[in-house]
């Protein structure tokens, strides 16, 4: 018996066709998709804003630094009289080798922050007054935070700092590179919001928002208004509740398509919480909350600052 064999059917030219067309709509369908999610990583991070809001921030950000310096943080100042046999430097200090503060060396650094943040206000070489002024801060915290008290406020003012010694106000992209630095400080201003949430649930347990954690904090620091509210443990547990539930809803200031009026509220929401933390156990959070002013139109007030002063020149 003979075989035959087999024959392959020819390959239809219009089917190998179809194939390439299919496969260019494929490879097109995933370059659209590419595409949108860059043009929205680019929108999202580089939206041009006006440099003179970054002057403004600048300038609120200098008078903030000095305030905390010269008289918020004085207990810092102290330190430069310790014993350095207390002196337990944190990480950062210990790999620059950062020494204990002398009397000396603790007034020099004060005097330099003083003049870097004035150096801030006149816009001149701002970028220089801006990184002058993050590295005096920088030691002033390392050396606050290495006598075993560490405070949790100053991440946002930190950056704030290094984004403006980053970010030119003249060039070709300014307008988006200012864009860059206030959004890089509202994504840390927002998170810190559902990290500490995180914090207390993970340290506290589910359990935090049961217990007696504000009304021990107003027994410590208590207020007039902590006092009045102390005999209402129910209230207080309330509060808790309510506290971690806006710190994980504030995100919502992360998304700039959400409803302004949402977006407001939130704004609203932070200054309110930190109003009432601090009336109720006198604890401000200054270099933290005033990072929201990241979020306001702040060149408007730089306008009609240069608006006043020619109609005062005429």
């Amino acid at each position: 018996m003979s075989h035959q064999p087999a024959t392959v059917p020819p390959t239809s030219p219009d089917g190998a066709s179809d194939r390439r067309t299919d496969e260019r709509s494929d490879q097109s369908s995933v370059g659209s998709v590419l595409d949108s999610v860059r043009s929205g990583w680019d929108r999202y991070w580089f939206e041009p804003v006006p440099a003179e809001r970054v002057d403004v921030f600048a300038r609120i950000i200098a008078v903030t630094v000095v305030f905390t310096v010269l008289v918020t943080d004085q207990w810092n100042a102290i330190h430069a009289h310790a014993p350095e046999e207390f002196y337990r430097p944190v990480l950062i200090a210990r790999l620059v080798h950062l020494g204990a503060p002398t009397p000396t060396t603790m007034t020099l650094l004060q005097i330099t922050v003083v003049l870097g943040a004035g150096w801030m206000l006149t816009r001149r070489a701002p970028r220089a007054a801006a990184a002058t002024v993050f590295v005096a801060y920088v030691v002033w915290l390392l050396w606050a935070f290495s006598w075993s008290k560490v405070d949790h406020d100053r991440l946002t003012i930190v950056v704030a700092l290094l984004v403006l010694s980053l970010t030119p106000r003249v060039g070709p992209a300014f307008e988006r590179l200012s864009g860059w630095a206030m959004r890089v400080v509202q994504v840390v201003f927002v998170l810190a919001y559902p990290f500490s949430a995180w914090a207390k649930i993970r340290f506290g347990g589910w359990g935090w928002m049961e217990s007696a954690t504000f009304a021990r904090a107003i027994v410590r620091r208590g207020s007039a208004l902590g006092d009045a509210l102390l005999p209402y443990p129910g209230l207080l547990v309330v509060t808790q509740w309510a506290f971690i539930a806006f710190e994980v809803v504030s995100l919502v200031l992360l998304f700039p398509r959400a409803p302004r009026t949402v977006r407001a509220l939130a704004l609203v929401g932070v200054f309110l919480l930190h109003l009432m933390t601090f009336l109720m156990i006198g604890i401000s959070f200054l270099p933290h909350t005033i990072c929201i002013v990241a979020f306001l139109p702040l060149e408007r007030l730089s306008r009609r600052w240069r608006a006043d002063h020619r109609a005062m020149a005429a």
